[in-house]
């Protein structure tokens, strides 16, 4: 299969059902997903028809030995030739060409800094001359490595490879527990990842070798919302660059997204309103409550808001663990347009229009948030087609990732270096 320029391994399942009909289901290899199903599946004359929310509407017939199955994908406009042949799929591995290889132009130097938790490993990574600037690199929720890893994607390695080939060092760092980290990330909180990333500024502030350059922060998605914490807290932050950040409470933004999701399934306005009031009031009780949810609390406040169907299309009741960890209960307790309030450097905020995790609604919640406060020094771009990981993407849904051959747009790499190139523009002789 063809997605977004790149080719798809798609393993396809195709039983007799119990009721006389067929049952499709579909592996995705390169996803690390199986079994997802299909609907809407009837087999006429050789002709197999199905549905996926994700990927549309399939119509293919199959050849005179049944070895072949060709046809399309159909999703809007979009009209995807896909084959499936009989027999067992070969591995497929990720192209991701924009990776950098050595040797390099530049200065690469593996540091140690003591955190708060525990010693935080990463790699500074500079030019021979002295850099314009630093960009220290926030990564997202979840336990990351210092290259960002998602899917054999290193945007951070990529991003930091193209700063510095234009003047600009970078400081990247694996996550408290992860790769060569220490730390216990078991009861991690958004202000411990905010207590370590504070702990990496005030550590490049003494470094000698870098006495003078200004220091900034740059992150992506939840990881802006860390930065903007520590930028609040630290007067000498000389700028802030936000990736994917959310510009309303985080309890709004899930709320959109299962809305989003729901809209994809089927479901009708109303009933989405409902999904909606009911997702918010059980982040509230994660919010305010300590006391772990569980299934039967889940379906009481389901029930209260008529929303069980919804809950169950969405498969809400599986995130139970999710709710309860420390983490994602510290992050509904914080609201970005506060933590912008008190920020007095320069701002870039960039997000991707096919951006399904924090929708690019969010960039005029942050200038909102900024105007309110008199703040002129904010630049919001919205990048046309670009996803939540900022690739260049069809439909902006999370199965493109690993699909996706392109790991940052140079669309968005471009946007972050012109920004910094007018507030710090190369040393005349």
């Amino acid at each position: 299969m063809d997605v977004s320029g790149s080719r798809v391994a798609l393993v396809l399942h195709v039983d007799a059902a119990e009721d006389g009909g067929w049952s499709v289901h579909a592996d995705f290899p390169q996803l690390h997903r199986s079994g997802m199903p299909f609907t809407e599946v009837s087999l006429v004359g050789g002709e197999l028809r199905f549905r996926s929310r994700s990927l549309g509407v399939f119509t293919g017939r199959l050849s005179d030995g049944r070895g072949q199955l060709a046809g399309v994908l159909v999703d809007g406009n979009a009209v995807r030739p896909v084959t499936f042949n009989r027999g067992v799929a070969a591995p497929v591995a990720p192209e991701r060409p924009q990776l950098p290889m050595a040797p390099f132009p530049y200065e690469v130097e593996d540091v140690f800094i003591e955190g708060v938790g525990g010693r935080l490993a990463g790699t500074l990574t500079k030019p021979r001359a002295t850099p314009r600037a630093l960009a220290l690199l926030v990564p997202g929720s979840g336990a990351m490595d210092r290259d960002e890893t998602v899917f054999g994607h290193k945007p951070f390695l990529v991003l930091a490879d193209h700063l510095a080939r234009h003047g600009y060092a970078s400081l990247r760092l694996d996550d408290r527990g992860v790769g060569a980290s220490t730390g216990d990330r078991s009861a991690i909180t958004v202000r411990d990842e905010a207590d370590d990333t504070r702990a990496a500024f005030d550590w490049l502030s003494t470094r000698a070798n870098l006495a003078g350059v200004p220091i900034g922060l740059l992150g992506h998605s939840m990881g802006c919302t860390v930065a903007s914490i520590v930028a609040g807290e630290r007067p000498r932050v000389a700028f802030l660059v936000t990736m994917a950040a959310a510009g309303a409470p985080l309890a709004d933004v899930l709320a959109e997204r299962e809305g989003d999701s729901l809209r994809l399934l089927g479901f009708g306005d109303a009933a989405i309103e409902r999904h909606r009031a009911f997702a918010l009031a059980v982040f509230a009780m994660l919010r305010d409550d300590a006391t772990l949810i569980d299934g039967a609390a889940l379906d009481a406040c389901a029930v209260r808001f008529d929303a069980l169907a919804s809950m169950r299309a969405l498969g809400t009741q599986t995130w139970i663990a999710r709710y309860n960890e420390a983490w994602f209960r510290s992050a509904l307790q914080l609201e970005p347009a506060r933590l912008f309030a008190s920020l007095r450097m320069p701002v870039l905020a960039i997000n991707g229009s096919l951006d399904r995790q924090v929708p690019c609604g969010n960039l005029e919640a942050i200038a909102r948030a900024f105007a309110a406060t008199g703040h002129r020094d904010v630049e919001t771009i919205e990048l046309a087609g670009l996803n939540h990981l900022l690739q260049t993407c069809t439909t902006g849904e999370a199965y493109e990732y690993p699909i996706i051959e392109e790991t940052f747009a140079p669309r968005a790499l471009g946007a972050i270096r012109h920004w910094l190139d007018a507030r710090f523009p190369p040393a005349t002789a």
